[in-house]
């Protein structure tokens, strides 16, 4: 079975996703309003650059100086290019060291536009006492593009770092605020009814209160409930002492005074009353109080009530030693040898084993047995501990079987055979008991 999802887990994952979609969405805002002011940024130095060439140029060009401009005699890159061309022939008249040597072709008008060929951005102004020649200044696509994506990058990146720094801030924040839910769970682990020292303290989060008061609130009922359950075992050990106390005098007497053929009978009868009694405080015991089982070594054969079932042949096909509460295990087999009578089983067969650090008790009989259909049910009403009247274990035989291997540290399994009934207990070998 899975475990199930993690709040911390799913509200981090939660953070998370919105963080990087809350960058990636601004991200892209912020990356068409940065590409939108590059351009607007670049085609105004574009412009002015123009302005002051133009400027420059223009006394040069009504002198005819402007073509003894030479190429610059250090390598340098140039961000800007500019030419004087010929409108009239084409040609190119004068330019700098990093202009192309054909003309670039000639805007319609004095505004930054690109080229058709898509490589420049340029823009022409007139010289006013020569419009026939024009001077072309302008600035490749690929090193706008680049000034362009390098923004978007810049813009992106530091989006993203931004919205990875606040999740971590709010995995923090929920983080410090889920502890107080830690420690409650915590309390609650450690929480023994009996014990109100051990109960959650109320906690400093209003959410939790509710919680928090409910958990004490059931401590204490769940107190009270054992405390009355624990007085009513007194009373019930008591009640039910007295009569079997008064049962074993009586047949003490009528050993005495019964005629020899008929005192071994009564011996095996004042016998059986004498476990009887220690299976009834076993019961008891276990079920009010949730006393361990008290573990000692055992063999089957020193417990079967083989007398008690006179009608159900009872075969011991392997004895071997188990560490057991023997009252415990003595009741799950009155009740299981019970049951096997009450399906028409004639014969039985008991087997105690150990092997790989666990023990086992199997009990086959030959009787009426159950449907698969039936078989899986209850195997399943065991699996979930459900022993109210819809969950089809009737009597008290799986139940109590159920719950001394339980008590035990182990579990019961209900063997699939082609005859009768067939029911498996196993427990460590190092009996590590539960609390029933």
């Amino acid at each position: 079975m899975s475990p199930p999802p993690s709040i911390l887990r799913r509200v981090t994952r939660t953070l998370l996703t919105i963080a990087l979609l809350g960058a990636l969405l601004i991200a892209a805002v912020v990356q068409r309003v940065v590409q939108h002011e590059v351009d607007e940024i670049m085609d105004q130095g574009l412009s002015e650059s123009a302005e002051v060439l133009h400027n420059l140029l223009a006394a040069l060009h009504q002198s005819g100086q402007d073509r003894l401009i030479g190429p610059h005699p250090l390598e340098h890159e140039e961000h800007l290019v500019w030419q004087i061309i010929d409108r009239q022939t084409g040609t190119v008249l004068s330019q700098s060291q990093r202009a192309p040597a054909q003309a670039l072709p000639l805007g319609a008008d004095a505004t930054p536009h690109d080229t058709p060929d898509g490589i420049w951005r340029v823009i022409g102004l007139r010289f006013r006492d020569d419009p026939r020649h024009v001077l072309l200044v302008a600035q490749r696509k690929t090193e706008r593009d680049e000034a362009r994506n390098e923004a978007a990058a810049y813009t992106l990146v530091s989006a993203l770092l931004l919205g990875l720094l606040v999740t971590l801030l709010l995995n923090l924040l929920v983080r410090r605020e889920l502890k107080p839910l830690a420690s409650l769970s915590r309390a609650v682990e450690a929480c023994d009814p009996l014990r109100p020292d051990t109960l959650p303290q109320l906690p400093g989060r209003a959410e939790l209160l509710p919680m928090a008061q409910a958990i004490r609130d059931l401590g204490q009922r769940l107190a009270q409930r054992i405390t009355s359950e624990r007085a009513f075992t007194a009373h019930a050990a008591h009640a039910l002492r007295t009569p079997l106390a008064g049962i074993d005098a009586q047949l003490a007497v009528a050993i005495k005074e019964a005629p020899e053929t008929l005192r071994p009978r009564l011996t095996r009868t004042r016998l059986a009353t004498t476990r009887l009694s220690r299976v009834m405080q076993a019961l008891l015991t276990m079920f009010r109080s949730g006393s361990e089982p008290k573990c000692q070594t055992l063999r089957l054969s020193e417990l079967l009530p083989t007398l008690a079932f006179d009608l159900l042949s009872i075969e011991l096909d392997s004895d071997a030693p188990l560490q057991a509460d023997p009252d415990m295990l003595t009741a799950v087999l009155y009740n299981l040898l019970d049951n096997a009578q009450r399906h028409q089983a004639r014969r039985i067969g008991v087997r105690a084993s150990q092997a790989d650090g666990w023990q086992c008790l199997v009990l086959h009989d030959d009787g009426a047995g159950c449907p698969p259909e039936r078989l899986q049910q209850l195997r399943q009403a065991i699996e979930r501990q459900d022993y109210g009247p819809e969950s089809g274990l009737k009597g008290l035989g799986l139940i109590l079987a159920d719950l001394v291997a339980r008590a035990h540290g182990g579990r019961i399994e209900l063997l699939t055979v082609e005859r009768g009934f067939c029911i498996e207990l196993s427990w460590p070998a190092a009996a590590s008991p539960n609390p029933v």
